[in-house]
C-alpha cells in the first residue's frame, strides 16, 4: 500500500510533528525555568540545534558526534535563555520526556508498552 500526503495535509502533519517533538523541550524549559519557556523558542532552539549539527557534520566529520550535543546545549542556552547547567539540565529532562513519549506510544525501549496497534 502506497500512502502520500500533498499540498495542505502534508503541512499539517509536518506541523503536527514539529510540536509533538518540541513539546519536551518545551515542558523542560518550563520546569528549568528558562527565560523564554514558549513552543515557539522550544521549536526555534531545536532548529538551530540541528542546523549547528549539520554545520559541525560538515566541517569535523565524524568528530560531530562528540560536538552534536553541544550545539544544542548552546542552542538551548541562548535561545531559551538558561544557564550552561540549566542547559545541560534541560537535555535531561527533555531527553526523559522523549523516553516517556517512547514508551507510552511504542515501547521501542524495553520491548513493551502501550502501544497502538491497527
Amino acid at each position: 500500500m502506497n500512502f502520500s500526503l500533498t499540498g495542505l495535509p502534508a503541512i499539517i502533519f509536518l506541523v503536527g510533528f514539529v510540536v509533538v517533538f518540541s513539546a519536551p523541550v518545551w515542558l523542560a524549559a518550563r520546569i528549568v525555568g528558562a527565560k523564554h519557556p514558549t513552543l515557539l523558542h522550544a521549536i526555534a532552539s531545536l532548529a538551530a540545534g540541528m542546523l549547528g549539527s549539520l554545520l559541525l557534520a560538515m566541517l569535523t566529520g565524524p568528530w560531530v558526534f562528540l560536538l552534536a550535543p553541544l550545539a544544542f546545549l548552546l542552542s538551548f542556552k541562548y535561545v531559551l535563555g538558561t544557564s550552561l547547567l540549566g542547559s545541560v539540565l534541560l537535555a535531561v529532562v527533555a531527553g526523559l520526556g522523549y523516553a516517556a513519549m517512547a514508551y507510552f506510544v511504542g515501547g521501542t525501549f524495553s520491548g513493551v508498552g502501550n502501544g497502538i496497534i491497527v
